[in-house]
């Protein structure tokens, strides 16, 4: 008779693309809160556009995914993993579109 393993309740792909979602805006955010900048989030937004470095910053926060990949993949949640992995990519394509533009 076979086993079944017993599954986690957070080895979910939704909840692992929700988790690479949300973690790099959040740390995006935070830069913003703790940066010690005294202008408005729009602002903030707008200048970081005109100086081209809006796609840079973000994309620097997308690396905080591997940190959670990496996690997902040490506590053998796969279907999480292939969660934040599936947000890397959705992230990596918006970059490749505001290259182009």
């Amino acid at each position: 008779m076979q086993q079944r393993k017993k599954q986690n309740r957070l080895d979910k792909t939704g909840i692992g693309f929700l988790a690479g979602f949300l973690v790099p805006v959040i740390i995006f955010f935070g830069v913003w809160l703790f940066g010690g900048y005294t202008i408005s989030f729009t602002d903030y937004i707008e200048n970081l556009w005109h100086l081209h470095a809006l796609v840079k910053l973000g994309s620097l926060c997308v690396f905080a995914n591997l940190l959670v990949f990496m996690g997902f993949i040490r506590l053998k949640f796969d279907r999480s993993a292939r969660g934040v992995l599936g947000a890397t990519l959705i992230y990596a394509l918006i970059v490749l579109i505001s290259r182009a533009f």
